[in-house]
């Protein structure tokens, strides 16, 4: 695979997130990646967590190495038909079983167009059209599983990584090179991002975990038709240095993960964005036809600033779900059993029921 370089003056990066398939993969979630690939034609991929249903019962039955490779190559074959180069990290719900970080990254490597070379943390250059000079980086980390029921902020040995890679640039170019990040689940530090609100307040949600004595609704600035915040951030508790790091010097312009399905917008840290891409898969609860990718446009003449904006199924003349009854079930359902929970507490005593009994049935396929 030839060098990431700016093409025209121009380098796309298309995200996707949470596509989160089995190895009877839902048509639709291919289709969609497809279709977003043939409507951005981006320079490289990201894929930032979660691609596979690891907890599902039916990724249980049999090998869980085989079930994890025909997942791989079902969701992944569009990406491989484009020839684009792309790279991953993992999510919470990919590791299952015997098929692990390292089972999972030597599928990856089977691609001639995957450009990845470590799972925990990477930095893949962009280089001039020249190729003389690397204009631009993009960042990936490793966010860790949830352990004991909690999440853990980005290890330090990572955020180390990063600054040694930093400051490697530094020396090399005698500039900090300007980045973007990608991982899968958010920093603790978006709930700083956000606005707190009074309960029952339009459009505020209630946080998760240390952050629930509290509800939190968008900025202002960060309103927009398209965006949205459709669930509570599930961070970690803590903050780890990770933030700070990547705001030190001012090289990263924005951190962007996924997680929270029904999330998509940015907000700002200081001198840094913070963003959620919205899921992507068909086979686990979203956000209808919104379901979708995040573009980042990035200009060799100014690469210390970008563009950014989502590409929806609902966008796409040329998408139509071959399976609309499913979709309808995951959009219309919970995202966790403790919403469902919450629904039967709030009175929707037979909506919350079934919604529970569906989650729980969606659970085992």
């Amino acid at each position: 695979m030839n060098k990431l370089k700016f093409n025209n003056g121009k380098f796309r990066i298309l995200q996707l997130s949470d596509i989160q398939e089995i190895v009877n993969t839902n048509p639709d979630t291919v289709n969609l990646i497809r279709e977003l690939i043939a409507a951005t034609q981006p320079d490289l991929i990201v894929l930032t967590g979660d691609q596979i249903k690891g907890y599902g019962v039916t990724m249980q039955k049999g090998d869980a190495q085989t079930n994890a490779a025909l997942t791989l190559s079902n969701i992944l074959a569009p990406i491989a038909e484009s020839g684009i180069p792309f790279t991953a990290v993992f999510g919470n719900h990919d590791v299952f079983g015997n098929a692990d970080e390292e089972f999972q990254w030597r599928c990856y490597k089977l691609y001639d167009n995957f450009v990845g070379n470590t799972y925990d943390f990477d930095s893949l250059p962009v280089y001039s059209e020249d190729e003389s000079d690397v204009k631009f980086s993009v960042y990936t980390f490793d966010s860790g599983l949830k352990i004991k029921g909690k999440y853990s902020p980005v290890k330090d040995e990572l955020v180390n990584k990063y600054i040694a890679q930093r400051d490697e640039y530094k020396d090399k170019y005698n500039k900090y090179v300007p980045a973007l990040a990608f991982q899968h689940i958010p920093p603790a530090d978006i709930y700083d991002s956000l606005v707190k609100a009074e309960k029952g307040a339009y459009k505020a949600l209630q946080g998760a975990g240390k952050f629930a004595d509290d509800y939190y609704r968008l900025p202002s600035y960060a309103v927009s038709a398209r965006s949205f915040m459709g669930e509570n951030a599930a961070s970690p508790d803590e903050k780890g240095p990770q933030v700070e790091a990547l705001k030190e010097k001012g090289d990263v312009l924005g951190l962007f993960f996924g997680h929270d399905h029904n999330n998509s917008f940015v907000v700002k840290h200081g001198n840094l964005d913070l963003g959620y891409t919205q899921g992507l898969g068909f086979n686990i609860y979203g956000p209808g036809k919104n379901r979708g990718g995040r573009v980042f446009d990035i200009d060799e003449s100014c690469p210390d600033k970008y563009e950014t904006f989502t590409v929806t199924a609902k966008d796409l003349e040329d998408f139509k779900l071959e399976r609309p009854l499913k979709e309808f079930m995951y959009t219309h359902s919970p995202s966790s059993v403790a919403v469902a929970m919450n629904w039967v507490k709030k009175g929707l005593i037979v909506a919350g029921a079934v919604s529970t009994i569906s989650y729980c049935i969606k659970k085992l396929l």
